[in-house]
């Protein structure tokens, strides 16, 4: 069995999120840059995601996944902007065809959350570590800690299977039209609520950890925060497929919709309330863990054949992508004019329409049948 080689790959893919999701926003606070200017920049981090997926699902080959994580590596050294637009161009190759590859691999769907959670270890294991060393030695532990977990990722791409993914069904004759030849209107109402999910998780990559450190954590305590929401992650990913099994796509989705609400309402109103917090952060299970779970199965069943890994490109980078720099963008105004309670409020609100809309719609975007 392979299953380990990807495996181990998404370990350390995570492990390098977990040391910029949680502390980037901080680094570049502790280099000067205002709140705006955070915003502006997490834009240009996330907004790669709406290119370079969809570039590199043309060349999709585990041989992309392997370079691209070298040229992670060397990117990582360079100037700010240049860094991050560079090092993202690299990184969003991977990950589309990373699930692709995963889930056409697996012989069944309790398998891919058993490889997906040591993505999960990998991202509990640096957002500890890393948040430990900044309260020893400050935020300049970040780019050297980044290069160590890129290189490690590195090495593990070495490990992966150096073939093209097998793919079956339609072939590329019958693709020529491209991917536009399947999508309707049921899809793009469907991305669009999914744009919005990860709108409103914009201030959580952007700003969470600034947002603790403002209510008096330690750095320290904000990474086992993040943990915390990590750990709870693992235990749906294990479990997920007997939620799959028993609810429908449709349900779970308006149900992660809703506790997103709730989730980012309850951070708004109550961010000095250790117990409210926790919570909060347990969460993100549902949130990413059980929404992305729902989701690689909604792409996967919408997007078959030589269509897989553009489909997987195509909502990476309308959701994560264009969701994430927009949410980003619009955050760092808010985080800076409006007020910081008021930017998690107002995204906690945004979500409440989006999962009423849902419950409304999802039966007819998603279906109702379970699988």
């Amino acid at each position: 069995m392979e299953n380990w080689r990807f495996s181990n790959f998404y370990f350390f893919y995570f492990a390098t999120v977990g040391i910029i999701m949680p502390y980037w926003g901080m680094y570049l606070d502790y280099l000067g840059f205002s709140g705006k200017e955070i915003g502006q920049l997490m834009a240009i981090f996330l907004a790669t995601k709406m290119v370079a997926p969809n570039i590199w699902a043309w060349v999709a080959d585990w041989l992309v996944a392997r370079y691209g994580s070298a040229m992670r590596m060397v990117v990582f050294a360079t100037l700010l902007t240049f860094l991050m637009l560079g090092y993202c161009i690299f990184w969003n190759a991977t990950l589309p065809q990373l699930e692709a590859a995963t889930l056409n691999h697996i012989n069944n769907k309790n398998q891919y959350g058993k490889i997906r959670l040591w993505g999960s270890l990998g991202f509990i294991v640096t957002v500890t570590s890393v948040g430990l060393i900044m309260d020893l030695t400050g935020p300049e532990a970040i780019l050297p800690s980044g290069a160590i977990a890129l290189f490690l990722l590195f090495l593990a791409s070495l490990l992966m299977p150096n073939k093209k993914l097998a793919i079956n069904g339609p072939t590329n004759k019958e693709s020529v039209n491209g991917i536009s030849a399947v999508l309707n209107y049921k899809i793009v109402i469907l991305l669009f609520l999914c744009f919005l999910m990860q709108l409103s998780h914009a201030p959580l990559q952007s700003f969470m950890s600034l947002y603790f450190e403002g209510y008096g954590y330690t750095n320290w305590q904000i990474g086992l925060l993040w943990t915390t929401g990590v750990v709870c992650e693992i235990f749906v990913f294990i479990f997920a497929y007997r939620l799959l099994e028993r609810y429908t796509l449709s349900s779970m989705l308006t149900f992660t919709f809703t506790v997103a609400a709730l989730r980012w309402l309850f951070l708004g109103l109550f961010p000095d309330q250790i117990g409210l917090v926790i919570l909060t952060q347990a969460s993100h299970a549902i949130t990413f863990g059980l929404y992305h779970a729902v989701m690689m199965q909604i792409i996967n069943r919408l997007f078959v054949g030589v269509y897989q890994i553009r489909g997987q490109a195509l909502y990476s980078s309308i959701t994560f992508g264009l969701g994430g720099a927009v949410g980003s963008f619009i955050s760092g105004y808010i985080w800076s004019d409006i007020g910081k309670q008021e930017l998690f409020i107002l995204v906690g609100l945004l979500m409440l329409v989006v999962s009423i809309i849902s419950y409304f719609i999802s039966d007819r975007l998603v279906g109702k049948a379970s699988q």
